[in-house]
């Protein structure tokens, strides 16, 4: 695939990734697991989420620097500056248009957990896909598989690292919701579906 076609997926997959926090976080439902750790965490210290998100990805690549430095490239980097502060903006903007999360109907939260959760698997795939380096987070499951000789695949490490940062977040007083649970278990999944049914079927079809 031409590095502009690989580029433009990696960027509009972060793009992606970055909206969908900002859904999760409007339908009041819960985030992600990463996002729902950073958020405990962020709001116990008073920090903005997006800074106390880079600073943790930072802490992450030097794990991840040592043992998967392939998973390293320039969507590592822009992963781990962007996504917080695109979420941050994101909320601004949607709570200016629709309102509070109090303010919204049942039916648009759960509308927007649903899109969200899907979106987010999607973009996950599409920029994993572009092959131009993964968030630090998501090298951890690389890594497990590596370090278990893929006894433990993707997959399952995505769970096990995602219940994980679940316990932090909600230790720390983030709010574990239905969105929170659904992506803890199915994101990995849901990500391994979406790059073989359709990343790699665009790859073959529009790499050149």
């Amino acid at each position: 695939m031409k590095i502009t076609k690989r580029a433009g997926m990696m960027i509009l997959g972060i793009l992606f990734i970055g909206l969908c926090v900002s859904f999760l976080r409007l339908s009041g439902f819960g985030v992600d697991p990463f996002s729902a750790m950073n958020l405990g965490i962020s709001g116990f210290i008073g920090w903005s989420f997006g800074t106390w998100q880079l600073l943790m990805n930072a802490v992450i690549l030097v794990i991840v620097f040592f043992q998967a430095r392939h998973c390293i490239g320039a969507g590592t980097i822009i992963n781990m500056i962007f996504v917080g502060y695109i979420a941050d903006f994101g909320v601004f903007v949607l709570t200016k248009c629709l309102g509070q999360p109090e303010m919204l109907s049942m039916q648009i939260r759960i509308l927007l957990m649903i899109f969200a959760v899907t979106m987010c698997s999607f973009a996950a795939a599409m920029y994993m896909e572009a092959d131009m380096g993964i968030a630090p987070y998501d090298a951890f499951g690389v890594i497990i598989e590596k370090i278990s000789n893929r006894k433990i695949p993707f997959k399952a490490a995505r769970v096990l690292t995602d219940v994980i940062c679940v316990a932090i977040g909600f230790s720390f007083g983030s709010i574990v919701g239905v969105a929170t649970i659904i992506t803890a278990f199915c994101m990995g999944p849901l990500i391994e579906v979406f790059r073989v049914q359709c990343m790699e079927k665009l790859v073959i079809k529009y790499g050149n």
